[in-house]
């Protein structure tokens, strides 16, 4: 089957420089703007409560007092507080118990999954496998952390959740150039990255790292976002960069999204060999993130 998608609404952009060494962040920036203008902004709401959740001085109150002013987002906590992954004992009838249920850095995901939901609403096939795709990597992310230790699990669910969203707000401001990659990438076996940077001179990851940066995210989940297609020797901020960029290999490989590999050999990849995984490590980080994957 192959992706067809209508294209208009904004002229392609002028042809992209010949790629050479990789750019500086500033001339990256620029390029972006000439090509997709303004990036979109963080909801107003959930702006105020991921500022909130990162100050280590917040009450639980005050979250509660901003989510509260969002009546979609506040349903959306009490769904996913009472949903089987989290198991709870009894029926969490309110916001307040949900945060002290679930704890700051699980809303901190809820909520980015809800914006990001939102920013997604034009559901045609393109839309729906980008959405699919980032659910799954950021779920694959979780899954890996957990396998190799990684202290800070919402985060990678949140870094793969992210990753792709320079693909997203490629759509909203330039959608039928990213329909044109798109088709390319579905139908011919491309891959995103090498296509961007031909047709476009930057890539999604690109756009990604300099919306985490304008949101204000960690550095760790910026450089993730930015880096997840190359990602980098272990050190300080290498970690998280090879989880999510395994996490994205297990959905190629999976099928999940638009890019598909069945046949990629996860054990002979860089990132897994970075992070330490077995052969049966990532047969059982496979199985889980499928049943994860099948049960949403």
């Amino acid at each position: 089957m192959k992706l067809e998608m209508k294209t208009g609404g904004h002229a392609a952009p002028p042809p992209a420089e010949t790629v050479g060494p990789r750019r500086s962040e500033s001339s990256k920036a620029a390029r972006v703007a000439e090509v997709i203008g303004d990036l979109p902004p963080m909801p107003h709401i959930a702006a105020q409560v991921i500022e909130k959740l990162s100050d280590e001085n917040s009450t639980p109150k005050q979250i509660h007092q901003i989510i509260m002013q969002d009546q979609a987002l506040a349903g959306r906590v009490l769904k996913v507080a009472n949903s089987p992954y989290y198991g709870a004992s009894r029926s969490i009838s309110t916001v307040r118990d949900a945060l002290m249920f679930m704890g700051f850095d699980a809303i901190r995901s809820l909520i980015m999954t809800a914006v990001l939901k939102g920013m997604s609403i034009n559901v045609g096939l393109a839309e729906k496998l980008l959405w699919e795709h980032a659910v799954g990597c950021g779920l694959a992310a979780r899954k890996i952390g957990e396998e190799v230790g990684f202290a800070r699990k919402e985060e990678a669910y949140l870094a793969g959740l992210m990753h792709d969203f320079g693909k997203t707000a490629l759509f909203l401001r330039a959608p039928s150039v990213m329909r044109d990659i798109m088709q390319e990438v579905y139908n011919d076996g491309m891959d995103f990255f090498d296509v961007e940077q031909r047709k476009l001179g930057f890539t999604h990851a690109d756009v990604g790292g300099i919306i985490a940066d304008n949101w204000r995210f960690s550095k760790d989940i910026e450089y993730a976002i930015a880096d997840h297609h190359q990602p980098v020797e272990p050190g300080a901020t290498g970690e998280l960069t090879q989880i999510i960029s395994l996490a994205n290999s297990i959905c190629h490989k999976l099928g999940v999204g638009p890019t598909r590999k069945p046949d990629l050999d996860l054990n002979g990849t860089q990132t897994a060999k970075m992070l330490g995984l077995s052969p049966a490590s990532i047969e059982k980080i496979l199985l889980a993130v499928s049943q994860a994957i099948e049960e949403r």
